[in-house]
């Protein structure tokens, strides 16, 4: 059987751990927060006291961190200490050129490297439903796949070194602009004296029908349970929606992009989260956006 390093046992780390261990795999696990660590040894996570010795014996590593910074001292930490053709696939969002200078660092150590954000957020972690967005090469996502088949429903291999990141940043960009549209929807209809849940029966099935109506919908009491039921508690926060359109926006200017919607919708959350509400769910932002 073989063993698996996980770095990050966070919300969503400690999630994907779990249905790891549930289908008998060797997690060894490491996060700075000793009580992430504990929460996870009752149902079979061996843990170490040091990051580095999480380098020995493992095939694979994986890792979920907050940011590209954290994620690249992580690896610098480990990476001389780690076997050739260890594969180190890193779901954390980060930036594309951050992703791309982690998979050299990896190259020219005979290591395999994987960026592989995710979507589907702390239930689709819970539920192994997450889609995983892949960067990398072939022979490494083959690897990789059937540990990406119990944590998620979906992976694709999107191309080369920096491919996933790269996807991520669109798709939440789109996500961002959808759901600001999804909330001026509603509220125009509640304007006009609709009954909602009667209008979301019609935007979901119709030309306007989405993922951000369909499945997370943010008015309170329309539609399949949401966070709009849950005074808006996360869920994938307004702080993280912020932070991966903030790597859009980089990719964005360096591409010389056209993206007006998606420059106005970082804008947005920036402001939602300068007024100190950047722990609630990001669908929150249909409150918000006056």
């Amino acid at each position: 059987m073989k063993k698996i390093g996980f770095i990050g046992l966070g919300n969503m780390g400690a999630r994907m751990v779990t249905n790891l261990l549930n289908t008998n795999y060797e997690v060894i696990g490491y996060d700075i927060n000793e009580e992430f660590v504990k929460q996870l040894l009752p149902i079979g996570l061996k843990k170490v006291s040091n990051l580095k010795d999480i380098s020995k014996d493992v095939d694979i590593i994986i890792t979920m961190l907050p940011n590209g910074e954290i994620v690249e001292e992580v690896l610098d930490s480990i990476i001389d200490s780690l076997k050739p053709g260890t594969l180190i696939t890193d779901c954390s969002t980060i930036d594309v050129d951050k992703a791309k200078k982690l998979h050299k660092k990896c190259e020219d150590k005979e290591l395999f490297f994987l960026d592989a954000p995710v979507s589907g957020g702390i239930g689709g972690a819970e539920n192994a439903t997450l889609t995983f967005m892949v960067g990398g090469k072939e022979d490494a996502y083959k690897k990789m796949l059937p540990l990406f088949e119990i944590m998620g429903k979906k992976s694709l291999l999107c191309g080369s070194s920096g491919s996933g990141q790269a996807t991520k940043a669109c798709n939440n960009m789109l996500l961002a602009t959808t759901m600001i549209g999804v909330g001026e929807a509603f509220s125009l209809g509640n304007n006009l004296g609709l009954d909602l849940e009667k209008l979301f029966e019609i935007l979901s099935t119709s030309t306007g029908s989405c993922w951000a109506i369909n499945s997370y919908c943010p008015i309170k009491d329309v539609g399949p349970i949401s966070p709009a039921d849950n005074d808006f508690k996360p869920g994938f926060s307004a702080d993280l929606m912020l932070k991966d359109l903030t790597i859009a926006l980089k990719a964005i200017q360096v591409t010389n992009t056209k993206a007006k919607f998606g420059i106005k919708a970082r804008e947005n959350f920036q402001k939602m989260v300068n007024e100190n509400y950047g722990n609630l769910d990001f669908s929150a932002i249909t409150k918000f956006n006056k």
